[in-house]
């Protein structure tokens, strides 16, 4: 079978400008293939390509002909550009065909040098593991490899893993098939049902290499379906017995909606210090979770140290600390008037509204739209202030925060001293705050 480039006019250009490798033959593999074969087109501004050569090599005569830096090169024998096309950055990764072998299973590969067969099939899916041979000049149609299978998988709409093992070698493949479950809209082949079977009962996330899994976590938060997929975390529970408490209860999907609604906002919660999406989303996931179960949690999903201890202080810091939690950003930012208050962490005021209750949601898109024609914060106070006078976390924060910005909004707050002074007077908050 060939495949055809007059539809993608770009994509024809840019392989037309390509140098040949010094060595071996050239491939274009994995999503840009599978992407042809479905929709007719990419469907991302990236390409991966593969040689039976040297991929680093290759990598600095396409930058030096292209005239695009080289932007990273790795032990494994890959190189990555990012080519520029009408204000859009195109990533090029290449890579030298290897074949992996895992002497710790769920641990980093030892790569050998291998052909483009043997590449294929140490891939994740039968969908991904096709490829396209690279003539140069290309001609009018490229040459389709696959192996495995994987044109009738995607005729059928389904994902089927390589071999048996696949998900204890690298068990981040297991949320890399949520992801493109819900991206695809594909169900799973027999093969994989019963291997992620096998990965929950053995709880295979404990051996695997925690970088892989957070970076799984990561690309999440980047995919249209998030929601979807996030979800699908919490259905299939890929951590087995290791979580018991973390399972898709209403209250929790309905964070994870709230999270997904959020994220428009992402610019405010920057302006107010270190802003994580994902660190949004593990609140989302995580709260009610008793502490013991949620530090294993953020071992499982490989959550890095920073980001763990601002989880944690977020949902049991004391003495009002995870309401303080990177405040020394907000001040440094104090003359950023994208801020909407400062001295507030982003996961407080995501905490604030999610435990507020859903109703209050609609308020807070109605607060960050007002942050949008402010030319200043959006109170008087400061989470510093706030926490002097006692007003620690909890559920009721948001409302504390609305009631003050109502007051502050009709002009019955004028000052700092105002809300300090109607603050004081409030009998009634330590009650709701207990």
């Amino acid at each position: 079978m060939r495949v055809f480039l007059e539809g993608v006019p770009f994509w024809k250009s840019f392989l037309h400008r390509l140098v040949p490798p010094p060595e071996g033959k050239a491939y274009i593999v994995g999503g840009w293939v599978r992407d042809m074969l479905m929709l007719g087109r990419p469907s991302r501004p990236e390409i991966d390509l593969a040689v039976e050569g040297d991929a680093i090599l290759w990598g600095r005569k396409i930058s030096e002909s292209l005239g695009v830096p080289v932007v990273s090169e790795s032990p494994f024998g890959t190189s990555r550009l990012h080519f520029p096309h009408r204000n859009i950055s195109i990533r090029v990764d290449i890579a030298s065909c290897r074949r992996d072998q895992y002497p710790i299973p769920g641990g980093m590969p030892v790569v050998f040098p291998a052909s483009i067969g043997e590449d294929l099939f140490r891939r994740d899916f039968t969908v991904n593991a096709m490829a396209l041979l690279l003539p140069f000049p290309p001609g009018n149609g490229l040459e389709l490899l696959d192996p495995a299978g994987g044109k009738e998988d995607l005729a059928h709409k389904q994902l089927r893993i390589l071999y048996p093992e696949s998900f204890r070698d690298d068990p981040a493949r297991m949320f890399r098939m949520f992801r493109f479950q819900e991206r695809l809209g594909f169900g799973l082949s027999p093969s994989v049902s019963q291997a992620l079977l096998e990965a929950r009962k053995k709880g295979f996330l404990l051996q695997a290499s925690k970088s892989r899994i957070w970076e799984e976590v990561r690309h999440t938060v980047l995919e249209e379906a998030r929601i979807s997929i996030a979800l699908r975390w919490l259905e299939e529970a890929p951590w087995g017995d290791l979580l018991p408490s973390l399972h898709p209860s209403s209250l929790r999907r309905k964070r994870v909606f709230a999270w997904d609604r959020f994220l428009r906002h992402g610019k405010y919660f920057s302006s107010m210090g270190k802003y994580w999406p994902e660190c949004l989303l593990l609140l989302a996931l995580f709260y009610g979770l008793p502490r013991g179960e949620c530090r294993k949690a953020v071992d499982v999903l490989g959550v890095p140290v920073k980001v763990a201890r601002t989880v944690m202080n977020a949902l049991f810091g004391s003495k009002g600390e995870d309401l303080m939690a990177d405040t020394g950003s907000c001040r440094k930012k104090k003359e950023n008037r994208n801020a909407p208050f400062v001295g507030v962490s982003p996961q407080q005021v995501f905490l604030a509204a999610i435990l507020s209750g859903g109703e209050l949601l609609d308020w807070w898109d109605l607060f960050f739209a007002t942050a949008e024609t402010k030319r200043e914060p959006l109170f008087w106070v400061s989470g510093d202030d706030l926490a002097k006078e006692g007003i620690l976390p909890s559920p009721f924060l948001g409302e504390i925060l609305r009631e003050i910005w109502q007051l502050q909004e009709n002009g019955i707050l004028k000052s700092k001293k105002d809300t300090l002074l109607w603050i004081r007077q409030q009998k009634i908050w330590p009650a709701r705050l207990l």
